[in-house]
């Protein structure tokens, strides 16, 4: 009985402890920029988005694109129901219309006047950019890293389509391990990917560069020519010799630098962490072959595809954060390698945080 008694308690201590462990992974992502809508989504009016649990409100303000706590400061009410007004230079609640500036500050009470001048009233303003054509917002003053790099969406030999904006019941980090792993391919997508006949991958690198973590394979991969992607490659071989470099910005952005001889494309993904247990979707593809009208259809509805068949396994993952704890799931030597060397950067994210902060840590096994 004892025995059983001490069996229960440990695995009680060992889940408050991974729950813990997980919680503090998902609050650093706060401290990251993120993107949390395509600039094509947000025009005139102002537009709700959520990031870590925090509703917002995103708006085009003075020329620029504005992030604020979506709540009005009045009764509460969401500012996204709103409007801009001032011609472009504020933001007017659409309960009682209190107009709010670019810094977020209340600008005119139309029922008192005189009441914004006297009183320091204030929306919560958060730092927003728009790049990559996609609008960035970070929730802390003071960002860990910078938005991350895709220097083909600005580069004249390039040109770039956006994909469908899908939202997935998993963690962030869990979605990010998923989009660059390459031992699932034979089977979640086989005959997309992968060949279930020949499972076997390329040994490959892995280091560390600045705030990037880059994956490389040793060798070429082949894939059918016939897949749209490479449908506007001039070949007549059935297949095509694809080089793949992996690019983690750390920790929730990747990017696919993949070529065939001269042709190269870049798939630039995000995970937003909508909260613990929800992510959003982005992805832009900037590539320098083929006609700009088939894009969408040889990259966004091929990716589409492959994104489904990806999220019930992903969905599925228990449990649904990416353990912090190396022992709680089993690896393959050289196989797993890229996803453990993201799993110990996210931890020491962690813990030079709560460093900085002053705070006490204690490191899973």
């Amino acid at each position: 009985m004892n025995d059983r008694r001490t069996l229960a308690r440990n695995q009680f201590e060992s889940t408050v402890i991974d729950a813990d462990t997980d919680r503090r992974i998902y609050e650093t992502f706060r401290h990251f920029w993120h993107p949390v809508a395509r600039s094509s989504d947000v025009d005139a009016d102002p537009v709700q988005a959520e990031l870590c649990d925090q509703q917002l409100v995103i708006v085009r303000l003075d020329g620029g694109v504005r992030a604020f706590n979506d709540l009005c400061a009045h009764r509460g009410t969401a500012l996204s129901l709103g409007a801009v007004t001032a011609e472009g230079t504020r933001l007017r609640c659409a309960y009682h219309g209190w107009q709010y500036d670019g810094t977020g500050r209340c600008r005119l009470v139309p029922q008192a006047p005189d009441l914004a001048d006297k009183l320091d009233i204030s929306v919560r303003a958060y730092s927003a950019e728009e790049r990559y054509g996609l609008i960035w917002v970070c929730l802390e003053d003071e960002p860990l890293a910078p938005i991350p790099d895709f220097p083909q969406f600005s580069d004249p030999d390039y040109y770039w389509v956006e994909f469908p904006v899908v939202d997935w019941n998993c963690a962030a980090a869990r979605r990010i391990e998923n989009y660059t792993d390459v031992s699932h391919f034979a089977f979640v997508h086989d005959g997309w990917l992968g060949d279930i006949n020949h499972p076997e991958i390329n040994s490959y690198k892995v280091w560390r560069d600045g705030m990037t973590l880059c994956m490389m394979e040793d060798e070429p991969v082949l894939q059918p020519a016939r897949l749209s992607k490479w449908s506007e490659v001039d070949t007549d071989s059935e297949f095509v010799e694809v080089t793949n470099m992996r690019t983690i910005s750390m920790p929730l952005a990747v990017r696919l630098d993949i070529s065939a001889g001269t042709s190269s494309f870049s798939q630039f993904f995000c995970a937003t962490p909508l909260g613990p247990d929800r992510t959003r979707n982005f992805t832009v593809v900037a590539r320098n072959f083929g006609e700009p009208g088939t894009a969408f259809k040889d990259h966004a509805v091929l990716n589409m595809t492959v994104y489904e068949q990806d999220r019930p396994v992903v969905e599925s993952q228990r449990p649904n954060a990416v353990p912090q704890d190396l022992a709680a799931e089993l690896h393959i030597r050289g196989v797993d390698l890229y996803s453990l060397e993201y799993r110990l950067w996210l931890r020491e994210i962690v813990s030079q945080l709560e460093q900085s902060r002053g705070e006490t840590i204690s490191e899973p096994g």
